[in-house]
C-alpha cells in the first residue's frame, strides 16, 4: 500500500455516494480524506482488527469475507465504485467485522475516525448525510444475512449472477471468473461450474471464455423474488 496525494473535490463528486452532497460538504470531506491504491488480492484489513476507518470504493472492486467457526472462507459481498464498507467510526463497533479485500486495482478514498470527529464539531449536516449512506450499506448486510441462512447454494449462485452482472450489454454479462463466484456465494469452485452448465443447458446462461452471458435474467430470480415480482404485478 502506497499513500497518495490528497484527494480533489472534483474527484470526490465523481463517486456515485457523495454526488448529492452541496459543494462545502464535499470541499469539507476532501480536505480530510485519504486516497489509498491496494493490487489485486491485497487485503485491506482483516476481521477482528480495531475499527477506525469509513472506505469508499473510488475505482475497482473489493470482496468482503468471513471466517466461519470451522475456518471456511465465506464471500459476503462485492463493493463496487461509490460504495462504502468498513465499521462505521460514527459508531463504537470496536473491531472489524469481516475481511477486505482487493478482488482488482483499487483506488479507495478513506474517512479516518480522527477526522470524523472533527467534521462532526464543524459540519453536523455532514456526519447526518454520512449516516444515511452508512445505513445503505447497513440494509445490503441485513439482505445478505437473509440470503446465507435461507437460500440454498443455488439460489446464492443465482443471486451472485444477478448482482454483479453488467447490464449495459445487449444481454446483461457477468465477468467473475468461478472460483471469484464460488467464495462469493458461500461454496467451492467445483459446484459453480457444474451449476452453471446446468444453467447452461437449460438455456438461462451462455459460458463464454473469461464471462457468463445472461440469456433469462427471470429463470435467476430466487422463490421470494419471484413472488414478490407476481404481487406487485
Amino acid at each position: 500500500m502506497i499513500n497518495n496525494p490528497p484527494v480533489k473535490p472534483d474527484e470526490l463528486q465523481e463517486v456515485p455516494a457523495f454526488q448529492d452532497l452541496p459543494i462545502e460538504q464535499i470541499h469539507s470531506l476532501a480536505g480530510v480524506m485519504v486516497r489509498r491504491h491496494y493490487a489485486p488480492g491485497q487485503i485491506i484489513f482483516v476481521e477482528g482488527e480495531q475499527a477506525n476507518s469509513l472506505w469508499f470504493v473510488s475505482q475497482g472492486r473489493v470482496k468482503i469475507i468471513k471466517q466461519s467457526l470451522n475456518g471456511r472462507i465465506q464471500g459476503l459481498c462485492l463493493m463496487n465504485r461509490g460504495k462504502c464498507f468498513g465499521s462505521c467510526p460514527l459508531f463504537d463497533m470496536g473491531k472489524n467485522p469481516a475481511t477486505a479485500q482487493a478482488l482488482d486495482e483499487v483506488t479507495l478514498f478513506v474517512l479516518p475516525e480522527n477526522s470524523l470527529q472533527q467534521l462532526k464539531a464543524r459540519d453536523p449536516h455532514l456526519v447526518k448525510a454520512l449516516l444515511h449512506i452508512y445505513s445503505q450499506r447497513l440494509e445490503h448486510l441485513a439482505r445478505v444475512s437473509e440470503v446465507l441462512g435461507a437460500w440454498t447454494v443455488s439460489d446464492r449462485i443465482n443471486d451472485c449472477l444477478l448482482t454483479y452482472a453488467n447490464y449495459h450489454f445487449q444481454q446483461p454479462v457477468v465477468e467473475l471468473t468461478h472460483e471469484k463466484l464460488a467464495a462469493l456465494s458461500g461454496t467451492v469452485r467445483e459446484v459453480v461450474t457444474r451449476h452453471l452448465r446446468l444453467l447452461e443447458k437449460e438455456g438461462i446462461v451462455r459460458n463464454e471464455i473469461g464471462r457468463i452471458v445472461i440469456l433469462n435474467t427471470d429463470a435467476l430470480l430466487p422463490p421470494c423474488a419471484s413472488e414478490d415480482r407476481g404481487t406487485s404485478a
